[in-house]
């Protein structure tokens, strides 16, 4: 179990109900605000990136004593810890109202701070950590996230006993399926390490530890969705160079190796609902992964600022999103060169 990585701070703005006379009773949290974020809520890319901060935040409280907005007064200077801050105490706070002059229920305001820290030993345990998410998210509007302890799988504890016996190392990427609980549904190989046991195990192993924070559809309701994944096989580093000792690094196919093409259409009416989502896939390209379509995910309730035209009025227009690959011969006379 790692240490407490978030911290409510104890010094916090008093509470100031709106309208409770001096003889009323004042609005109070119902159960400990330290509760309100855990260490599985570190943001995964923050932990990666070994960011910190403290976001101070201000909660405005409904006479029913559940949160109605949420502000940030201080910034933690990463967007990503400020944003899971409000998003936390908004589904997680919960107070016993106030009472006025009249013994009538009131609302106020709540001030606090959440101070994001990563414990000592992450780096110790992110030095074996083989599990990463590709930049690219399949779902739509938005996609699974992988919890922490996702980041922190230690490949030696899991090498397939084959593939290190014979030194093999390698990527696997893969298309991780996450049903609406956030629990992994299923997983299938995009791209091969070049070792079946290698590849093999990374699915293994998303399958019985993958852990996520559920996709959200148009409506903004917990969905099932694709996570494309990558799990990085590395054999131990030896303490001192041992004689004789060879890796074999197995070579893959480059992703963009045969001819492809990808197309996502999708409507933006005048209001700003999407609609009328079309989605064509021939041969290899990065849009999405294999069996996958984008289009199942887009629409519901979700509204969007729509586009104007000269004047300033809202008009419907078709966004179209292609992706080609293409295998040609370098140009002689403009040779490319990779900086």
């Amino acid at each position: 179990m790692l240490p407490l990585l978030l911290l409510l701070a104890t010094a916090a703005d008093p509470v100031t109900p709106t309208d409770v006379a001096r003889a009323g009773e004042p609005m109070t949290p119902a159960g400990n605000p330290g509760t309100w974020a855990t260490n599985a809520d570190y943001p995964a890319t923050a932990m990666r990136d070994e960011r910190e901060g403290t976001t101070g935040f201000r909660l405005t409280i409904g006479p029913d004593g559940l949160p109605q907005r949420c502000d940030v007064t201080s910034s933690s200077g990463h967007t990503d810890l400020d944003t899971t801050t409000c998003r936390l105490v908004m589904e997680r706070a919960r107070f016993r109202p106030g009472r006025d002059e009249n013994n009538q229920p009131v609302g106020g305001t709540y001030s606090n701070r959440i101070r994001w820290t990563i414990p000592d030993n992450y780096i110790d345990k992110l030095a074996n950590a083989g599990f990463s998410v590709d930049q690219t998210r399949e779902s739509w509007p938005r996609g699974p996230s992988p919890l922490p302890a996702m980041l922190l799988i230690d490949t030696t504890a899991h090498y397939p006993a084959a593939a290190l016996a014979a030194r093999h190392e390698g990527d696997v990427h893969m298309a991780v399926s996450v049903d609406a609980l956030g629990k992994v549904s299923g997983c299938s190989v995009i791209n091969s390490s070049l070792s079946a046991d290698l590849d093999k195990a990374a699915c293994a192993l998303m399958l019985s530890q993958g852990a996520f924070t559920p996709a959200l559809d148009g409506n903004g309701k917990p969905t099932k969705g694709v996570v494309p994944a990558m799990f990085r096989w590395f054999l131990p580093r030896p303490e001192a160079p041992v004689a004789n000792a060879e890796r074999s690094l197995a070579l893959r196919k480059f992703p963009m190796s045969e001819p492809g093409e990808s197309s996502l259409s999708v409507l933006l009416d005048a209001e700003g609902k999407a609609s009328n989502c079309t989605y064509s896939r021939i041969g290899e390209t990065w849009l999405v992964a294999p069996g996958i379509n984008p289009c199942d995910t887009i629409g519901g309730a979700q509204h969007y600022i729509p586009f104007t035209d000269a004047k300033g009025q809202p008009v419907a227009r078709r966004i179209t999103l292609r992706i080609e690959a293409k295998i040609e011969a370098p140009d002689v006379a403009k040779p490319s060169t990779v900086p």
